[in-house]
């Protein structure tokens, strides 16, 4: 790995960092611990601009660091936002390398979707009841909604190609 992509790495995942704080300090969106996922939106470009890998590392180091900022490492909304952007990830990954036939806002709306029953599993299992189940519909229909959104967001971004100019810039 080049010095200038680890240096667009750096920044990409302080943005992202960045993005998830701020957007940690709006307040819902109507829907109790409904958010917008913007942070995701960074996360789609690097997947879809400089491939699988960096978007993992960049992602879970917004996790952990975000975390660490806000003094909530290791506590449930911890663990529910961890375990949200591993299952999202994850579900983007496979659906980006074999179901190709989804563009990115559809990519997108299935790891939102899949963010949401990550966070609604590890409230269940902290909780430790089924009622948590109830809110799913609920939960799953903002994830639709906020998925379109930042796949539509990423996907102008991606068309520019301004990380894909960067990298036939400085050959890496």
């Amino acid at each position: 790995m080049n010095v200038r992509k680890i240096a667009l790495l750096g920044i990409l995942t302080a943005a992202t960092i960045i993005i998830a704080v701020i957007e940690s300090f709006i307040p819902s969106i109507g829907i109790p611990g409904v958010k917008l996922g913007l942070a995701n939106i960074m996360i789609l470009v690097i997947l879809y601009e400089l491939g699988i890998l960096d978007a993992i590392v960049v992602n879970l180091s917004r996790v952990v660091l975000v975390g660490v900022i806000r003094g909530t490492i290791f506590t449930m909304g911890f663990l529910m936002s961890l375990t949200g952007a591993v299952m999202s990830l994850g579900i983007m990954i496979l659906f980006y390398l074999i179901v190709k036939k989804f563009s990115v806002i559809g990519v997108s709306v299935i790891g939102s979707l899949f963010h949401v029953i990550g966070q609604i599993l590890i409230a269940w299992i902290f909780l430790e009841t089924s009622y948590i189940l109830y809110y799913l519909p609920i939960i799953a229909i903002s994830a639709i909604i906020t998925g379109v959104l930042v796949g539509v967001v990423a996907q102008i971004i991606i068309k520019t190609e301004v990380i894909k100019k960067q990298r036939e810039k400085y050959n890496f």
